[in-house]
């Protein structure tokens, strides 16, 4: 009975670690942590090299994803985060990051899509710089759409918008968990595929 009881202990606590482990994606999706559920649970399983705590400002875990699994778990959290608002908007990695939607302009709804090329800050903040506008024959700037986007779509408090700059940053060090848990972070190279992030423990 006792190595029955261990073995479901063991089993509650892997389940517990898959689950913050997605949350360091949907800090990535322009979302605000508040719908997790265990549907997440069903999307394709990254792979992942877990650190040992030797010291307070240790990771717990590291995850490293693909552009795919990123693009299938932005799909599915946007459907349900964005489910009751007028404006949509679609996030996707590819050789870019792409950020496309509609935007309002004299009554009629514009469609546009801005590409943009992530960078890693020092603090494990990520920040959007625009790279291409696309919005038809519409004499109008990146600053223009990232104002609309500011004042119409549903954006988390931790997402910043520069326009000026033509900038947005995700600043993942203001995001953290219900328990306490943050994110950062640590490498992003869309031509190798390869996103790392890194998730920590409340001090």
């Amino acid at each position: 009975m006792q190595e029955h009881n261990k073995r479901e202990t063991r089993q509650i606590h892997a389940v517990n670690v898959w689950k913050w482990l997605f949350l360091v994606l949907l800090g990535l999706l322009l979302g605000t942590g508040a719908f997790l559920g265990t549907k997440l649970l069903k999307t394709p399983t990254p792979t992942t090299s877990a650190k040992t705590v030797s010291r307070a400002n240790d990771p717990v875990f590291t995850v490293e994803m693909t552009k795919d699994q990123v693009n299938r778990l932005i799909d599915y959290y946007l459907k349900h985060y964005l489910k009751n608002d007028a404006l949509k908007y679609q996030i996707s990695l590819s050789d870019t990051a792409i950020l496309s939607g509609q935007f309002k302009f004299l009554g009629a709804k514009i469609p546009f899509t801005l590409s943009m090329d992530p960078f890693v800050l020092e603090n494990g903040d990520v920040q959007l710089k625009a790279k291409k506008l696309a919005v038809g024959a519409l004499p109008v700037n990146v600053s223009t759409v990232l104002n609309f986007v500011g004042n119409d779509y549903h954006l988390p408090k931790w997402v910043a918008l520069d326009t000026k700059k033509e900038t947005i940053t995700l600043h993942l060090s203001k995001f953290k968990t219900e328990n306490g848990m943050s994110f950062r972070a640590d490498h992003i190279d869309l031509d190798a595929d390869k996103i790392d992030f890194s998730a920590f423990l409340a001090k």
